[in-house]
């Protein structure tokens, strides 16, 4: 049995990692390999919660949606019912970060201004080919009063954290 059923939406433009993110996450598997995502992919992951929330559990459904602008028209019928987002962008692409504003105001036109969300800068293992800044992107995140989070889905650094910290907020908030 779980306690929480939970809907979480991975947003960014196309090639930023969100399918490599999510499996890194789901299978802690990593592949050069992944085909752009057409469409939507649904993953799910029984997790166990944390804090004051121990020995609970949640079920979380990851709705990953092709960032291509093909897929735009998808967005409102994959944005609804989402209680909280993840919202990446490549370190190495300033058009992916130039890009988040496009993706955020879909998310708060249909979702609104509380939802949880946490802006991922994504790719930090590639540092010599990096053009988007800490500092640029936790400014941006301040407009949003959201956490950034810089991971790296190929070495797996702080993806189980920004997951994690994503759950943990929505939790915080249906409970509240």
């Amino acid at each position: 049995m779980v306690d929480y059923v939970l809907k979480i939406v991975l947003l960014g433009e196309g090639n930023v990692g969100k399918t490599s993110l999510v499996y890194r996450y789901i299978e802690n598997r990593f592949s050069q390999d992944f085909k752009s995502t057409l469409g939507v992919n649904l993953l799910k992951k029984k997790v166990a919660l944390e804090d004051e929330f121990a020995g609970k559990s949640a079920s979380v459904q990851i709705w990953d949606l092709g960032g291509q602008s093909a897929y735009r028209k998808l967005r409102k019928l994959y944005l609804e019912g989402s209680q909280g987002a993840l919202v990446v962008f490549d370190v190495t692409s300033q058009q992916s970060f130039e890009a988040l504003e496009d993706w955020i105001q879909s998310l708060i036109e249909i979702r609104g201004n509380d939802v949880p969300m946490i802006i991922i800068g994504n790719k930090i293992d590639l540092e010599s080919e990096r053009v988007v800044t800490d500092e640029a992107a936790i400014e941006y995140g301040k407009k949003y009063n959201t956490n950034v989070i810089f991971t790296s889905a190929a070495t797996g650094e702080k993806v189980e954290d920004s997951f994690r910290d994503l759950i943990m907020a929505i939790v915080r908030k249906i409970s509240s």
